[in-house]
C-alpha cells in the first residue's frame, strides 16, 4: 500500500462520515449512543487488533524468540477466543482504541520513506488518532463523553460534520494529486 492510497481511503472514510452526519444527523447521533455497547463492533475491532497484532509480531526482531514466532498463528486466535469469553469489559471504544494503535504502525511506515513534505499532514492525523486511541483503550467511557460534546448541540454537530466531509475532501485531493 502507498500513502496515496492511504490517503485517498482517509478521504473518502472522512467524507462519507461527515455526508452521513450532515445528511442524516438522527442515525449518526443514534449510533453513537448505541456504540459504547455494541457487540458487534467490539468483535469485529477485537479480531482486527489480533489481526494486526500478529501480522506487527511475525515482522519484529524477537532475538531468542524467533523460533516461538510458528505458534503466533495459534495465539492470536487464542486471544480473540479469550477476549470476547472471558473480558468483561471488552467494549467497542476500547476495541477501536486498540485498533487505531495498530493500524497507525504500518500507515506511519509507508509516511516516513514518502519524499513529499506534505507526507507530515498525514502522519500528524495518525498521531492524533494514536492519543485517542490511547485515551480510548485505558478509559473507554471517554468516547461517550466526547460525543456529548457535539451530540448535545445541532449547530455544533454540524460544523463538525462539514468540518470532517471538508477534511475528507481534502485528505483525497492530497492522495489523488500530491502523493
Amino acid at each position: 500500500m502507498t500513502l496515496q492510497w492511504i490517503a485517498i481511503i482517509i478521504g473518502i472514510l472522512a467524507t462519507a462520515g461527515g455526508l452521513v452526519g450532515v445528511l442524516r444527523p438522527e442515525s449518526v447521533k443514534r449510533f453513537a449512543e448505541l456504540f459504547p455497547r455494541s457487540i458487534v463492533p467490539a468483535w469485529i475491532f477485537t479480531a482486527l487488533c489480533c489481526w494486526l497484532g500478529a501480522k506487527e509480531a511475525l515482522g519484529m526482531n524477537m532475538g531468542f524468540l524467533d523460533v516461538y514466532k510458528k505458534y503466533i498463528y495459534l495465539i492470536s486466535p487464542a486471544v480473540f477466543i479469550a477476549s470476547v469469553v472471558y473480558m468483561k469489559e471488552l467494549l467497542a471504544p476500547r476495541a477501536l482504541g486498540g485498533f487505531l494503535l495498530l493500524i497507525a504502525v504500518p500507515i506511519l511506515q509507508i509516511a516516513r520513506w514518502h519524499e513529499s513534505p506534505l507526507r507530515l499532514v498525514v502522519v500528524v492525523l495518525v498521531y492524533l488518532w494514536i492519543v485517542y486511541g490511547l485515551v480510548l483503550l485505558m478509559s473507554p467511557w471517554y468516547f461517550r463523553k466526547m460525543s456529548a460534546l457535539f451530540m448535545g448541540n445541532d449547530s455544533r454537530f454540524k460544523a463538525i460534520a462539514y468540518a470532517k466531509t471538508a477534511l475528507g475532501v481534502a485528505f483525497l485531493l492530497l492522495g489523488i494529486f500530491v502523493y
